[in-house]
């Protein structure tokens, strides 16, 4: 018995000695870590621009409207039932400008497409003029309904 003693007794400090130099895991605060690093105006303008664009062009006009001003969804939810006879075969972004501060950013968009009383396609330029709102750094668009809707020529290719 008097072996087991000291035995136990150095297990024992042994056992707190490495429960003390045990490190705890590091936890990271991922609200303070975005905090530190805000995210980068230009790629969250370019992605939102993309799906904005896309969603118009394959008719997704609900997924749209999240992109658009708050103010101005009434009227372009009162403009999607304009939409029903067109389809958009393409598009291609021309131009895509971000202003120095990151929070104003312009886009000219080609989309090419047809109604389904016309049997031919047409080009439609459009200008995209989009906001960052400060507090959520989200980025919303002020569609412009008069573009993707006014007759157009058809492109010299249809004639």
């Amino acid at each position: 018995m008097q072996r087991i003693v000291p035995i136990l007794l150095g297990i024992l400090i042994l056992a707190s000695a490495c429960v003390s130099a045990k490190q705890e895991p590091e936890v990271i605060d991922l609200a303070a870590l975005a905090a530190e690093q805000p995210l980068d105006p230009a790629k969250t303008f370019a992605e939102a621009q993309k799906r904005y664009t896309a969603d118009i062009r394959f008719g997704l006009f609900d997924e749209a409207a999240l992109w658009v001003e708050p103010e101005l969804k009434s009227e372009f939810q009162a403009n999607v039932r304009r939409f029903r006879e067109v389809r958009f075969s393409d598009y291609v972004v021309e131009s895509a400008e971000l202003d120095e501060q990151g929070v104003n950013a312009t886009a000219v968009v080609l989309y090419r497409g047809y109604s389904l009383s016309q049997p031919f396609e047409r080009e439609v330029r459009i200008v995209q003029r989009w906001r960052r709102d400060a507090p959520s750094h989200d980025w919303y668009v002020s569609p412009d309904f008069d573009g993707l809707l006014s007759p157009t020529q058809p492109p010299a290719s249809a004639y």
